[in-house]
């Protein structure tokens, strides 16, 4: 079988170690049609967008990055990229860590050789392929169900989006992990799929709710994460579903779960929700606006919600300016 010709892009700022990897690649005869080598982090986001790469080669410590915010500032660039780590640091637990943050391989550059490495390339490119058709049918998948919810209560169409969006913009403001991100965002996408169990004019109804409706309001999270909890996510998108009206000192529902008993995600999603519901028109309500939201969540900081949550919640609308579409 002939192997396709692949793009790699190599990050690395010790000349040595730059020509030493081009003469594994050459001695293991793999089909590269270009090898573009970059020697800082910034250089390298700039040829990932004017150029197609099929993997990176990136070393962990640069002149302008260091660490696992390198993989992190990188996938957030490219998120479809493979990404190998070449790195002399042996540490098992920043290789563990480095695969979760969305690395597909972690080599050590004493211990490689020009066949381990054309192995290693040619895996991560195969898998990364793998990820990522499994990726676009997971949003497939969650895109129609948003679209389920969305045509069932129309009054609030849109919302799950709109809360997807606002939850990543968060995440990314506290640097979480690029696997971590997404997965916030696919799990904002359908936070109230459990909605589907209400009637649809207990959502549409104008006035107060009734002690009875309420309490079938308050079942939302459990029916929506009873629907998905046998998909098997690669992210927690159950939990977030199940735990995205938890509040931070236990006032929430279903479970009057608190603290750090709420996963990371769903506390995201919780200031991501009420931003977007406390902006937006409901049947019972008009629009109370964006700064009524956020001076909310600020009164609120440390005791409903966690307070680094909300900290970057406001420093991304009044400072950076994110608008919600």
């Amino acid at each position: 079988m002939i192997k396709e010709r692949l793009n790699i892009l190599l990050v690395e700022d010790n000349p040595g170690d730059a020509r030493l990897i081009r003469e594994y690649l050459t001695e293991a005869a793999e089909p590269i049609d270009k090898l573009v080598l970059a020697k800082r982090l910034s250089e390298a986001i700039d040829a990932l967008s004017a150029h197609a790469f099929d993997a990176v080669l990136l070393d962990l410590s640069l002149p302008d990055s260091k660490g696992l915010d390198t993989i992190n500032r990188m996938r957030s660039s490219s998120p479809e990229l493979a990404v190998i780590i070449l790195t002399g640091n042996k540490d098992e637990q920043l290789a563990l860590d480095a695969v979760h943050y969305g690395a597909q391989d972690y080599l050590i550059k004493d211990d490689i050789n020009g066949n381990l490495l054309s192995r290693a390339i040619r895996y991560a490119v195969e898998r990364q392929s793998y990820v990522k058709l499994q990726h676009n049918i997971l949003v497939q998948a969650i895109e129609m169900m948003t679209f389920i919810v969305d045509k069932r209560d129309p009054y609030t169409a849109g919302h799950q989006k709109r809360v997807a969006d606002i939850a990543k913009a968060i995440a990314q403001e506290m640097a979480c992990p690029q696997t971590v991100i997404e997965g916030i965002h696919l799990g904002g996408l359908i936070h109230d799929i459990g909605k589907i169990s209400i009637p649809a004019e207990i959502l549409s109804r104008p006035g107060s709710l009734t002690e009875v409706e309420w309490l079938l309001i308050q079942e939302h999270p459990r029916e929506g994460s009873d629907i998905i909890r046998n998909i098997q996510f690669p992210w927690p998108v159950a939990d977030m579903v199940m735990q995205h009206h938890e509040r931070h000192d236990g006032s929430g529902y279903p479970n009057g779960l608190k603290g750090d008993e709420i996963i990371l995600e769903a506390q995201i999603l919780a200031v991501a929700d009420v931003i977007e519901a406390m902006s937006s028109h409901r049947p019972y309500r008009p629009a109370r606006g964006l700064d009524a939201a956020l001076n909310e969540i600020e009164r609120q900081r440390g005791k409903l919600f966690k307070a680094d949550i909300v900290d970057m919640a406001l420093r991304l609308f009044r400072e950076k300016g994110f608008v919600i579409d």
